[in-house]
């Protein structure tokens, strides 16, 4: 396995931003990612992707080249065994207009780029940062809130974000397979890559975990689903146990999503492993005004919606006083697209909108 480049810090571009009097934070509120990725730019750790490359490139009126922006071959290139759209790249999302509704507004579907997740700044930054700390995390919230987008997007930019050096690795643990610890093993093998030979159990897991440390691999397994393990016979105490030891001895790093804390879905007896001391909750609710803003704003550009379409997508998008899921809003602007050209004025139009909203929503989220 190849090692890692030794990082070289991008003067050029940490000059251009103080020419501006710019912070990290302060520029990296201005193209959209966070000011941990920007520091990893400026050191030379990480490079910035050719969608960022494009937008620092317009931001300071220089050429990419004038601000050190040509990569070497590969640097970047996506690692990750289990990575969804990993070759996607997140300039081909910007569009002023989009022709088909599909690929404007996407109820129920997987991320299929990172420019797709709307909001979640706070919780993007602590998830990045953490697991470049090679710190665990855990992701919670009710269903379809967007915790498994979240993780989506951690995978598909950590290529560019955390470097090479990090392996993600994806699975869900309500799969048939991961019902013992032996089937989750095997499928924690798989999903990064690692060879299995022999008994699948937690030895192996650490065997193959310990050949990446000796590679300077940091591993990093999403477990979607996590209440998938809550049967107490089959994982038990000493399986958490493990688990624990494994980030601290080899690296690993663990990011859960559930719907509950990890405490109510493992249980009190598994308290003693210590197994919740490593993780930080971040925890998922519905848009602010401020996000939701800035998804109407972005995404009825793009649908090209009129003013009546655009308070639509407000009117029926807030689910309760200044909340407007994502899911929610994503399928009132699906809707209202298929309906272009249908609908009428009419206030039994609109009751009806809202009936047929409702029932497909609560069949969702319910």
């Amino acid at each position: 396995m190849k090692r890692p480049r030794e990082a070289v810090p991008n003067h050029l571009l940490r000059t251009a931003r103080e020419i501006h009097g710019w912070t990290q934070e302060e520029l990296a509120e201005k193209i959209g990612t966070t000011s941990v990725t920007i520091s990893r730019w400026e050191s030379g750790v990480t490079v910035p992707s050719r969608y960022f490359r494009k937008k620092l490139s317009v931001l300071y009126d220089q050429s990419i080249q004038a601000l050190g922006l040509l990569p070497e071959e590969g640097i970047g290139s996506p690692r990750s065994a289990s990575s969804p759209s990993a070759s996607a790249s997140p300039a081909q999302s910007k569009r002023a207009s989009l022709p088909r509704s599909e690929t404007c507004f996407l109820f129920n579907e997987p991320l299929p780029e990172p420019d797709e997740l709307y909001g979640r700044k706070r919780e993007r930054d602590t998830l990045l940062n953490r697991t470049y700390r090679k710190a665990s995390t855990s992701v919670v919230g009710p269903r379809r809130i967007g915790k498994t987008w979240l993780v989506d997007y951690l995978r598909l930019v950590a290529p560019h974000e955390l470097g090479s050096r990090f392996l993600t690795g994806y699975l869900d643990a309500t799969m048939p397979s991961c019902k013992t610890v032996k089937g989750f093993v095997g499928e924690v093998l798989e999903v990064l890559a690692l060879p299995a030979t022999g008994n699948s159990d937690l030895v192996m897991l650490e065997k193959g975990l310990k050949k990446l440390k000796t590679s300077n691999t940091v591993p990093v397994l999403c477990i979607d689903e996590f209440e998938g393990l809550g049967d107490r016979k089959e994982f038990t105490l000493d399986f958490f146990r493990g688990l624990r030891a494994m980030t601290h001895g080899y690296g690993l790093v663990l990011i859960t999503i559930s719907r509950q804390p990890l405490s109510l879905v493992v249980g009190k007896d598994v308290e003693t492993s210590g197994f919740f001391n490593i993780f930080e909750q971040v925890t998922l609710e519905p848009f602010t005004y401020e996000e939701a803003a800035d998804f109407i704003q972005e995404k009825s550009k793009q649908a090209n919606f009129t003013e009546q379409e655009c308070q639509c997508l407000w009117k029926y998008g807030e689910e309760s006083e200044q909340e407007w899921p994502a899911l929610r809003l994503q399928l009132v602007g699906k809707m209202l697209m298929e309906e272009r050209g249908l609908r009428g004025d009419g206030a039994k139009y609109w009751q009806r909108f809202e009936q047929r909203l409702e029932e497909i929503y609560k069949e969702v989220v319910f």
